[in-house]
């Protein structure tokens, strides 16, 4: 599979009727809120997009499979990405006057202002909106020594002593032992 233009023409849209665009979207990482994620696996696109009485109207789907760290300890964790392109194009002189309006409607609606569309933007969307608010390489990670850094599934009788403790942390350290110790 080759590599595609994402652009497409409103004028031919409205011509067919029906435009369907298929095959690989290329990029080497995807910016998800808080990570930068590699992407591990081409990323299969299929679009449909359709001149509907109501606008331009494009579903489809992005397939691929994203490399995220853990949130606790930081360990890659592959994800399989199965996620959905759906929009509806209207020119923008049919932009609604006031929030309110828009807000009435739930649908995903956006606006265009040329004879192309770019719907590179939907295909990172639908990978973006796929990941976990939590990725965890297992549900029982332990994450990592608040003090040092270690891991904590790697070091299971981990025990963190003073002088192993980074200078910058140390009075929240020792603060943290003395708590222990009255508790």
């Amino acid at each position: 599979m080759s590599a595609l233009n994402w652009t497409i023409s409103v004028e031919d849209v409205l011509l067919r009727k029906r435009v369907i665009l298929q095959g690989v979207f290329e990029a080497e990482y995807v910016d998800a809120p808080g990570a930068r994620c590699r992407v591990v696996e081409p990323i299969k696109v299929k679009i449909v997009v359709v001149a509907a009485r109501d606008g331009i109207a494009v579903g489809g789907y992005a397939r691929t499979t994203i490399e995220h760290p853990c949130d606790r300890c930081l360990k890659p964790v592959f994800l399989p990405i199965h996620g959905t392109i759906e929009a509806l194009y209207k020119p923008v002189s049919e932009m609604p006057v006031s929030d309110q309006e828009e807000l009435k409607s739930l649908r995903n609606v956006l606006y265009y202002d040329s004879d192309q569309i770019d719907l590179t933007d939907r295909i990172i969307e639908a990978i973006v909106v796929e990941i976990p608010m939590k990725v965890l390489c297992s549900d029982n990670c332990k994450g990592l020594c608040p003090y040092c850094g270690a891991n904590l599934n790697e070091e299971k009788d981990h025990k963190c002593i003073e002088d192993s403790v980074d200078p910058r942390w140390k009075k929240l350290f020792l603060v943290k032992q003395n708590l222990t110790k009255e508790g």
